[in-house]
């Protein structure tokens, strides 16, 4: 097969060319095109529940395919191992690995003889376990595992990022009518550092319009720096803090501030940014 380098490259050409809508679709391109680029007779997605140990068969192409997709299993086999230890996985010689387990060739028909697993984790997170099986030259390589372990990073992330973006839009469509009628000022970021809130009131204390949505954090550096710093604390550090205060100048004018900074948290109760809330303080 081609070096890793090349089929990587491959890969993200036709993953920009076919632009999976959904996080299913990008599981469907993943073991689809991966696959085809690997040359192999079979591959399946598990999506991988940590806290339960449990692996969900939610893509699967080949054969038997089509009967696996929804079946669970607690962590066992060789998905289970690299689940387990979050490392890629190579058995060219499936009979006789210890680490494999036949119950599904044995309720399938199926005949694995080699098999490649690899993790797909994104900032940190397990989200579940990619298998490419029996390839077509009879036999899987280093380069093959690099190359598996590669591509599923890259569909990992993009899965990642929008499940972030389906979670902030869900938070937006929730939180913006009352993140917007609160009293006082509030600034908040994604996990990546972008200005995803800044409400009418923070326009009003910090009199600007709201130019800083949408850009980098760091940018308002120049509206005042103790806000970057508050909230790269959050982002960073996980540091959240209560009642503090900061002075800044706004238009010549110098304003005290007190706030508060906060973890933002999505409708599925993971953090997924920082924000700050303050008042103008400066005549109390």
């Amino acid at each position: 097969m081609n070096a890793p380098i090349d089929l990587i490259l491959k890969f993200t050409a036709d993953l920009a060319a076919e632009k999976p809508p959904s996080e299913d679709a990008l599981w469907d391109f993943l073991v689809r095109r991966g696959a085809g680029l690997l040359g192999c007779h079979a591959a399946s997605f598990f999506e991988a529940d940590e806290a339960r140990k449990l692996l969900t068969f939610r893509k699967s192409i080949g054969p038997v395919g089509g009967d696996l997709v929804g079946v669970a299993f607690s962590y066992q086999g060789v998905a289970g191992a690299c689940a387990e230890a979050r490392e890629p996985v190579l058995i060219n010689d499936a009979e006789t690995s210890p680490m494999f387990t036949k119950k599904v060739d044995n309720g399938t028909g199926f005949k694995t003889r080699n098999v490649i697993a690899v993790p797909a984790v994104a900032n940190g997170e397990l989200l579940g376990v990619v298998e490419f099986i029996n390839a077509m030259a009879g036999s899987f390589t280093g380069e093959d595992l690099k190359a598996a372990a590669l591509i599923s990073a890259v569909a990992a992330r993009d899965v990642y990022i929008k499940r972030q973006e389906t979670t902030i839009k869900q938070l937006n469509l929730k939180g913006e009518s009352t993140i917007n009628n609160l009293s006082g000022g509030f600034i908040g970021s994604d996990m990546e550092g972008k200005v995803i809130f800044f409400n009418p009131k923070a326009s009003e204390i910090f009199e600007v319009g709201q130019e800083f949505l949408g850009r980098p954090v760091v940018e308002l550096f120049q509206l005042c720096p103790d806000i970057v710093s508050a909230i790269g604390d959050v982002l960073k550090q996980g540091k959240t803090v209560r009642r503090q205060e900061f002075s800044c100048l706004v238009n010549g004018k110098k304003k005290v501030i007190g706030y508060s900074s906060i973890n933002i948290k999505g409708v599925d109760g993971k953090i997924i940014g920082a924000g700050l809330i303050f008042q103008d303080i400066t005549n109390l």
